[in-house]
């Protein structure tokens, strides 16, 4: 059986190096940026991607089953703040809101709460361009 194949980075570098390895597939690539974790408590310190992760995860049953989804780790919340945060200013990425779910290389992505409704990650995740 086939599935969904998973993959968690941590931070730009190690994300632009898996995505690029990963677009010459052909396959469909998902990528899920989120607030990095804290230690104590293991949740993300952004409380809309606490509240998303769950969704994503439990809709991505309804991905391609040759896809990949990358869970991205965009460090802590200093790093994401500051305005040049690479996340922020990679054309490929251009992430304005955390969490943001996206088809790599394609127009369709989700911002912010709209990571947290089920109907909405379900089409991003069946809709085929």
């Amino acid at each position: 059986m086939k599935m969904v194949v998973e993959h968690q980075v941590k931070g730009y570098e190690e994300f632009t190096k898996l995505a690029e390895s990963l677009e010459g597939s052909g396959q469909t690539i998902h990528v899920f940026f989120t607030g990095g974790k804290e230690q104590q408590t293991g949740l993300s310190w952004c409380s809309y991607c606490v509240k998303a992760e769950p969704v994503v995860y439990e809709c991505l049953k309804y991905s391609d089953e040759e896809s990949f989804f990358i869970h991205v780790d965009v460090g802590d919340r200093e790093f994401w703040k500051d305005s040049n945060c690479p996340f922020r200013k990679d054309p490929r990425t251009h992430l304005v809101y955390l969490p943001t779910l996206l088809r790599w290389k394609s127009p369709q992505r989700l911002d912010g709460e709209q990571c947290s409704v089920d109907k909405l990650v379900e089409m991003l995740f069946v809709d085929e361009v």
